[in-house]
């Protein structure tokens, strides 16, 4: 006769998605209650461009940033040396948000004076759904 012991891994099993999914409740309290928040879709390898208006303010800067880079990367767009010295302040500024791996994350748009520390204020927040091709 001999006995099982599957109950122990089950359990331990059933322990960690628990402590998973706690962990990923906690994450997605963490969002900015701040600016608008819009949904974006974006296929593997996909590059979608997004323009922001900026502020008639030349010494504020605005910064893109994902909370997951695993699945999506943000940049702004290369330009030649030339062009970007001629670009207009007051030109909306175009970020390109890259789907990298399948699932979701949040990339939030924030403002701030140059050379000031701190995080900034948001001003919009889009929640980037990546999905395979």
């Amino acid at each position: 006769m001999t006995t099982s012991h599957r109950a122990p891994k089950t359990a331990g099993a059933f322990a960690l998605f628990w402590l998973v999914l706690a962990c990923i409740s906690c994450s997605k309290g963490s969002l900015p209650s701040s600016g608008p928040q819009k949904k974006l879709r974006v296929s593997v390898g996909e590059i979608k461009e997004v323009s922001l208006s900026t502020e008639s303010d030349s010494a504020a800067e605005l910064i893109g940033t994902s909370d997951n880079q695993e699945v999506v990367e943000v940049s702004r767009p290369q330009l030649a040396p030339a062009v970007d010295t001629l670009t207009n302040k007051k030109s909306p500024m175009v970020f390109q948000i890259k789907g990298v791996t399948v699932g979701t994350a949040n990339v939030i748009f924030t403002t701030k004076p140059l050379n000031q520390a701190g995080s900034g204020q948001t001003i919009r927040t889009y929640i980037v759904q990546v999905t395979a091709r």
